[in-house]
C-alpha cells in the first residue's frame, strides 16, 4: 500500500470526527517522519529543523537575597511582591518600580511567572522586531509543553490579524543562575489602552462576568458605563433575539466577525480552555468591542477541559470546540449565526496556508533551539509539567503537531465544500 493510500485511509477515519484526530496524527507521523533526518518527508512544505544559528535573544538577570528567592520558589498558590537588589535586562541596568508573582495555576510551580513594572523602558528583541517596554509579563511557560504552544498560536494569530501583542523568549537568571525559559509578553491592557487608545478593556470571566476592567485615565464615567452596558447587552440579547435580528443587534456592540475569527481559530488549534482567556477592548475607530486572545498553553487538546457534556449537548458536531460561554453556544445553535461563522472559519483556514504553517513551526523551533542547547537553561524543565523537554523531543513534537494541523486543515476545508 502506498503512502498516499495510507494517508487517504487515515483521512477517511478522521472525517468521522474532526474533533478527535490524535491517533491519526500518530499514524501520519509514522509514515511521514524520518527519525534520522527529523524532517517531514514527501511534502512540498517540508519542515526545516536543522541546527539553528539563532542566538539567545533576551536575558533578564535578577539579584535578590537567597532567602527571598527560596521563599518565592517554595510558596504555592499565593502571589507576592519582592524587591531586587539588582536588575539587568539585555545587559542594561534598570531600576524596578514593582515586581510580583502572577498567574493562577502557575503559582503552584517552582518557576513562577512574574509581572514587571520598571522606572524606565527595557529593550527586547524578537527576530527583526525590537520593542521598548516599561511594563510586561514574564510567563514561566511551566505548563506549556516544550514551551511551544503559546509561541505557535501567537504567530498563527498574527498572520490572520488576530493578535498584536509583542512576545519573545527569554532566559531568566536569578543570582547568576538560569531559572529556565520564559516568555516576555506585552500586557493586554497596555496594548489596548496605550497603543490602540481604547477607553476600556474587560477580561471576560466564566458566566460572562467582567473579571477585570481597565480604563483609560481620562475616560469619563459616562463613557465607561456606556461600554460596560455594551458588554452586558451582548449577553442580554442572546435571550431576546435570534437569526439576522440578533446578528444586527450584536453588531451594534461588538465586531462580530472579529469574535468569530477568534472562535474559529480556537477550533482549528483545539484550544481546551478559552472562554475566560479573552479580553474585550473598545476599538475607538469603530466604537465597539474587539478582542485580545490570551493564554494558549492548552491547545491541541482532545476535548475541552470544561463544559464537555454541555458541548456534546449543544454543539455536537458543529465546528466549535467548547460550550462554556453562552455567546459561543448561541453561535453554534442559531442557524444564521452559525452559517456566518462557517464563512469566517473558511477564511481563517484558507489564510493559514501550508506555507504559512511551515513558517510558524520552523520559526518556533529556530527560536527555541539556542535555549534548548544550553544545558543550564534546559535543566530547569525538572520543575515544570513536561520534564522530558530536550531537542529530540522538541523536534518530534513540532513535526507531530505540524502534520496534525495541516491534515486537519485539509479535512475542515473538504467538509465545508460539501
Amino acid at each position: 500500500m502506498t503512502v498516499n493510500c495510507i494517508k487517504n485511509l487515515i483521512f477517511s477515519k478522521m472525517k468521522k470526527n474532526l474533533k478527535h484526530f490524535s491517533l491519526a496524527i500518530i499514524l501520519m507521523v509514522f509514515i511521514s517522519f524520518d527519525i534520522d533526518s527529523q524532517n517531514v518527508q514527501k511534502d512540498e512544505y517540508a519542515l526545516n529543523l536543522a541546527e539553528s544559528n539563532r542566538k539567545i535573544e533576551n536575558t533578564i538577570s535578577i539579584e535578590l537575597p537567597a532567602s527571598e528567592h527560596e521563599y518565592l520558589q517554595a510558596v504555592t498558590g499565593e502571589k507576592m511582591d519582592f524587591k531586587t537588589t539588582a536588575l539587568m535586562i539585555n545587559g542594561v541596568s534598570i531600576e524596578q518600580e514593582a515586581i510580583h508573582s502572577r498567574g493562577q495555576t502557575s503559582l503552584y510551580f517552582k518557576r513562577k511567572s512574574l509581572g514587571f513594572k520598571l522606572k524606565s523602558n527595557a529593550t527586547f528583541h524578537h527576530g527583526e522586531k525590537t520593542e521598548k517596554l516599561k511594563k510586561f509579563d514574564l510567563i514561566s511557560l511551566s505548563m506549556d509543553k516544550y514551551y511551544t504552544r503559546n509561541r505557535l498560536a501567537f504567530e498563527m494569530m498574527e498572520k490572520i490579524g488576530l493578535f498584536g501583542l509583542f512576545y519573545t523568549f527569554c532566559d531568566l537568571r536569578v543570582n547568576g543562575k538560569s531559572d529556565g525559559i520564559s516568555m516576555v509578553v506585552e500586557r493586554p491592557e497596555d496594548w489596548a489602552i496605550h497603543t490602540k487608545n481604547s477607553p476600556l478593556m474587560i477580561r471576560r470571566g466564566y458566566g460572562h462576568k467582567m473579571d477585570k476592567v481597565e480604563t483609560e485615565k481620562k475616560a469619563e464615567k459616562s463613557e465607561i458605563k456606556k461600554y460596560e452596558d455594551y458588554f452586558k447587552n451582548i449577553y442580554k440579547s442572546l435571550k431576546k433575539k435570534e437569526g439576522e435580528e440578533l446578528y444586527r443587534a450584536l453588531s451594534q456592540w461588538m465586531d462580530v466577525e472579529n469574535y468569530m475569527k477568534w472562535l474559529a481559530f480556537n477550533y482549528f488549534v483545539k484550544n481546551g480552555d478559552f472562554s475566560d482567556e479573552v479580553f474585550f477592548y473598545v476599538d475607538p475607530e469603530i466604537g465597539k468591542f474587539r478582542i485580545i486572545p490570551w493564554d494558549y498553553d492548552d491547545i491541541f487538546a482532545a476535548t475541552p477541559h470544561e463544559g464537555k457534556d454541555k458541548a456534546k449537548k449543544y454543539v455536537g458536531d458543529k465546528l466549535i470546540f467548547s460550550a462554556e460561554d453562552d455567546l459561543d453556544v448561541k453561535i453554534a445553535t442559531d442557524p444564521f449565526l452559525y452559517n456566518r461563522y462557517l464563512d469566517i472559519m473558511k477564511e481563517v483556514i484558507e489564510a493559514l496556508s501550508p506555507k504559512d504553517l511551515k513558517e510558524v513551526f520552523d520559526n518556533t523551533y529556530a527560536e527555541l533551539y539556542p535555549y534548548f542547547s544550553e544545558k543550564e537553561i534546559i535543566s530547569q524543565v525538572q520543575y515544570d509539567a513536561y520534564k522530558d523537554a530536550n531537542l529530540e523531543n522538541l523536534k518530534t513534537e513540532i513535526v507531530t503537531l505540524y502534520l496534525g494541523l495541516t491534515g486537519s486543515r485539509g479535512l475542515i476545508l473538504e467538509s465545508m465544500r460539501k
